[in-house]
């Protein structure tokens, strides 16, 4: 099976759009890099936000290729990487707890948020699933950096 990198925006009108797709490539940091070009060279520009899964190849391409944009890791696979250190028995209850962390009007209210999530599932005696959080829920939300305007002003990102 052969990798896809992909690009997925958000149109003027709040609904995603395929913006790219290449097959074959890896997950490196030159694919990444020569996938980002191809897309500048078709007329992206103005990016601000870029959200992944924390590939690194991504991560280093995103900082050469779009200078100017922040990197956001997905919520999907923060949850899932909590999840997986989590007891089946209990995902519902932590998805609730995470999913309350990004639900805050603030950056500030999201990490007094995250730090009273990390309390409860250390008192619930998930240590592992307390660390991810704690050690990884910054890098969730860098979307709090933009108000709704600049967001609203900018739909490639």
């Amino acid at each position: 099976m052969w990798p896809f990198l992909v690009a997925i925006a958000v149109n003027e009108d709040g609904y995603r759009e395929v913006l790219g797709a290449a097959e074959g490539m890896k997950e490196d940091k030159s694919s990444w890099v020569s996938f980002f070009q191809w897309l500048r060279g078709r007329g992206l520009d103005g990016v601000k936000l870029v959200v992944g899964d924390k590939c690194l190849g991504m991560l280093e391409a995103v900082g050469e290729v779009f200078p100017e944009a922040k990197y956001q890791r997905c919520t999907v696979h923060f949850y899932r990487n909590v999840f997986s250190v989590t007891p089946r028995s209990k995902v519902k209850l932590v998805a609730k707890m995470l999913k309350a962390i990004h639900a805050q009007e603030s950056k500030k209210a999201a990490r007094e948020k995250a730090k009273a999530v990390v309390e409860q599932l250390r008192s619930m005696k998930l240590k592992e699933a307390a660390k991810k959080v704690e050690d990884g829920i910054e890098e969730t939300l860098t979307y709090c950096d933009f108000s709704q305007r600049t967001l609203d002003s900018h739909p490639y990102q």
